[in-house]
Parts: C-alpha cells; structure tokens; sequence
C-alpha cells in the first residue's frame, strides 16, 4: 500500500497530471471512478482582514473499493482518513491551486448502531475542524458517508469563481478523482462601527 498523499504532494500531482490529460474521469487501478460524489456543498466567505476566509463544505461520497475488496479498511474514510483538494476552473482546465489538506483519521464515535467521527487540527494560520457520519452502506461498496467539513483562517482570495474542480483521493492513493462542482461565495459581514455617543444636556 502506498502511504497517504500530504496536501502539498496532492497539489502537485494532481496538477501535474492536469497538465497531461483530462481529470474529469480518473482511471486507478482498473477501476473507474472509486470515489463517488453523490452530492456537495461548497462555501466560500471572503473576509476584508488578511487570512481570516473560510471554508464550508458539505459532502456526501461513497467509496466504491477495488475489484470488488475494501482493502482491509484503506476504504474506509472514518478509519483512514482522506484528502481534498480544490482549483480553481474545472477539472478538464483549472487555474490554480486554491486549498489543499489531508485528514489522517477521525476520532471515532459510536453510539447504538451509529457511527460517526470527529476532527480538528491547526492549519496555520487558521483551523480544520470535520465531522463526519457513517450511512448505510449500499450493496458492493466500501461505505456512504455524510462529511461536513470546515477550515478557518485561511486566504481564499484566489477563488473568485463559482467553478471549482472538487479532488478527493482514499488512504490508499487509488484517485485522485475529480468533481466540477459549484461554489457559493460571499463576503463576510463587517460590523458597523459604534462609536462613543454623548448625550447633550
């Protein structure tokens, strides 16, 4: 098994290979598309102080395994973790690199026959904080998950467009598998400055 792909070696490659094809459909390992994205949400606040911009994303994704196996859990995103990675454009021509991060594994929880996990780690100069929540597993995959996912303190300021090219990839590096998906962007609210109000006498 290969070892799960840091955020800064995800960029790259993942550009590298945009460079020499179309992203749109990721062939790994004989396999089309392991990664499902069934559906998503992605949210974007600019904020007028330097990285202060933040990020919302909303995901639901079934991993569909290999060849039929779950590869002794490498599929399995509450144990192993996965990668995001999001550009900007679209996956058959992005523009730049605009955030980048690995989660490792979640702290798992259970209670009943429900499972779910939580996450949050420092993302300089900002956070990464993710929940995510087992579903039922439809026949022949690896699982369905609910990931809700969002990092602050960040510096967006490149994406300026809805059009954003959506990369996941597993434990075991099978993708890295590419969604256009499109953005809501907005800019935070600024609060009105209140000032020292003197009554007249």
């Amino acid at each position: 098994m290969r070892p799960l792909v840091r955020f800064t070696l995800m960029g790259a490659f993942a550009s590298a290979l945009l460079v020499l094809s179309s992203f749109s459909v990721s062939h790994a390992d004989g396999v089309l598309d392991e990664i499902q994205l069934n559906s998503s949400t992605v949210q974007v606040v600019h904020n007028t102080t330097a990285n202060t911009d933040v990020l919302n994303m909303s995901l639901n994704v079934t991993d569909l395994g290999e060849f039929g196996g779950c590869e002794g859990g490498d599929d399995d995103f509450i144990a192993t973790g996965f990668s995001v990675t999001l550009f900007k454009g679209q996956c058959s021509q992005i523009t730049g690199l605009v955030f980048s991060y690995t989660i490792p594994g979640y702290v798992a929880h259970h209670i009943g026959s429900a499972t779910y996990g939580t996450y949050f780690a420092l993302k300089p100069p900002g956070t990464v904080s993710s929940k995510i929540v087992a579903l039922a597993t439809p026949a022949n995959t690896c699982g369905t998950w609910s990931i809700n996912f969002q990092a602050t303190g960040q510096d967006l300021e490149y994406l300026d467009t809805n059009q954003v090219a959506l990369v996941l990839n597993d434990f075991d590096d099978s993708g890295p598998f590419c969604f256009d998906v499109t953005a809501q962007i907005g800019n935070g609210i600024v609060k009105p400055h209140l000032g020292v109000h003197r009554t007249r006498h």
